[in-house]
């Protein structure tokens, strides 16, 4: 290690990596910094040693991730839940700084730090109900061309590309060393794939499409648990919701999204509100994604979070329960399987708010080859714009434009190149309708193709670094010379 490194407090570089990898993540990012974030905790696991200096390393990233988590908890959020997410955020990426130190002298050291990660955060995004919440690839969310590299391998392919680049920094400053392997590769893949991501961008949007006329419908409701709204009030909210659903088709708007919980319904309610829906879409010859709460158990307190799919000529398609709940809110899980409807050109699919943070439901709407996705959703000011941004990557990675109706956040009609299209915020004065016209078939992508390949790669790297490092372990550890 060379002496400018070795002169410097370790808790420097604590420090400098808390900051780093708060500013690197979610809400008030800056994209640039992921790509060195990691590198102070690195430098930090090479030049100590010892149980007390690896406590005080966890201490660090567990502070990192909580400053991370503190910037999109906002009201109505209890800050209870900088930990909830923070501290497993924290343990899933343990194991591959861990694992790094131990093995950093091994030749292909370099690629074990973002293989690791990686896997870690596909289980995170798979097994846990954490969703993709921290995962890298997210960073790049303003970057739309870096972003188009997940149209081939997903998410997992731009995180590991990113844990790459700072594990090479991290040997360039503490070794003075370079290579094929650790800078030069890297950077040319990070430099093509910043070539190719404008290319397919600005090709993709060159060409002349066929479009379908769509449109989000905004609503002043607040239900969200006990108390519910009163009555009166939320009558009044069912009225403007179908008025402006019918201004909406007047203006030309063949499918409409309203947000998710955009009025609650007791059961004994439901059969007459849907028949008020029905008669507008008939009568205006127009599909609605009518999203909604349903209480069905108030000790304890349950709802149905759903919508129900009303095709142009009045008739339910199918109605959908959000299939992935945020942790803690009092939700029916929902179990049935994804579902297109046929819209002129266009196959119209369906998900709920935080189910589209599941690339495996993405992945499922890629099988049904859909072309749209309505997302009715509901934020709150702390993961605004960021959570309508997350959903961009779904877009490019199935290549299916996506139409997310936002309560408390941003509504956006996002492209399959993860372009909005169009965007309104709830939080500014507006009418809460918006229009825009978007590409009528979706676009074949190889992410959609070969789904989670990468994932297997990173796998099988795994067990063959396993294989050579046990292989040398007879001849006296060498492997780590």
């Amino acid at each position: 290690m060379n002496l400018s490194i070795k002169s410097i407090k370790p808790i420097w570089f604590l420090i400098i990596g808390v900051i780093s990898i708060s500013v690197a993540h979610m809400s008030f990012s800056v994209d640039l910094f992921a790509w060195f974030a990691n590198v102070p905790f690195l430098i930090y696991l090479s030049h100590t040693k010892g149980w007390k200096t690896r406590l005080l390393f966890v201490f660090s990233l567990i502070v990192a991730w909580s400053f991370v988590v503190l910037k999109i908890v906002t009201p109505p959020i209890p800050y209870a839940m900088i930990f909830l997410f923070s501290i497993p955020i924290s343990l899933f990426h343990l194991p591959a700084y861990f694992i790094w130190d131990k093995f950093k002298k091994h030749k292909w050291s370099m690629l074990l730090f973002p293989a690791i990660l990686t896997l870690m955060e596909w289980i995170q995004y798979t097994f846990t109900p954490f969703a993709s919440w921290g995962v890298m690839a997210y960073s790049q969310s303003n970057s739309i061309n870096i972003m188009q590299f997940v149209s081939i391998f997903g998410m997992a392919g731009l995180s590991f590309l990113i844990y790459w680049v700072n594990v090479s920094i991290t040997q360039l400053i503490t070794r003075k060393k370079t290579s094929f392997l650790s800078l030069y590769l890297p950077l040319s893949i990070l430099t093509i794939a910043i070539i190719l991501g404008s290319l397919r961008f600005d090709i993709g949007k060159s060409k002349g499409v066929k479009t379908i006329t769509v449109a989000t419908v905004g609503t002043n409701s607040t239900v969200s648990g006990l108390p519910l709204p009163t009555k009166e009030s939320n009558e009044i909210v069912i009225s403007d919701l179908l008025t402006k659903t019918e201004k909406a088709g007047s203006f030309g708007a063949k499918l409409i999204v309203w947000n998710e919980a955009s009025f609650y319904t007791l059961p004994k309610d439901e059969t007459d509100l849907i028949n008020s829906i029905k008669s507008v879409a008939k009568e205006k010859n127009i599909s609605i994604v009518a999203s909604y709460v349903m209480p069905i158990s108030e000790n304890p307190f349950q709802y149905e979070n759903k919508f129900v799919f009303i095709n142009e000529k009045g008739q339910i398609e199918y109605s959908y329960l959000k299939h992935q709940p945020v942790p803690g809110e009092p939700a029916k899980q929902g179990t049935k399987p994804f579902k297109t409807v046929q819209i002129s050109e266009s196959k119209i699919g369906g998900a709920i708010c935080y189910d589209y943070d599941f690339p495996y439901i993405a992945q499922e709407f890629g099988k049904l080859k859909a072309d749209i996705v309505a997302v009715p959703s509901s934020d709150w000011r702390g993961i605004d714009p960021l959570h309508t941004r997350m959903s961009a990557f779904r877009a490019i990675e199935q290549g299916h434009s996506i139409i997310r109706s936002t309560r408390f956040g941003l509504s956006a009609i996002i492209s399959p190149y993860g372009e909005m299209i169009s965007q309104s915020s709830s939080f500014d004065e507006n009418n809460k309708i918006m229009i825009a016209n978007i590409q009528a078939k979706g676009i074949k992508t190889i992410y959609s193709v070969i789904g989670d390949v990468f994932i297997f790669a990173c796998f099988g790297f795994l067990i063959l670094f396993t294989i050579d490092v046990m292989k040398r372990k007879p001849a006296g550890n060498k492997e780590l010379s």
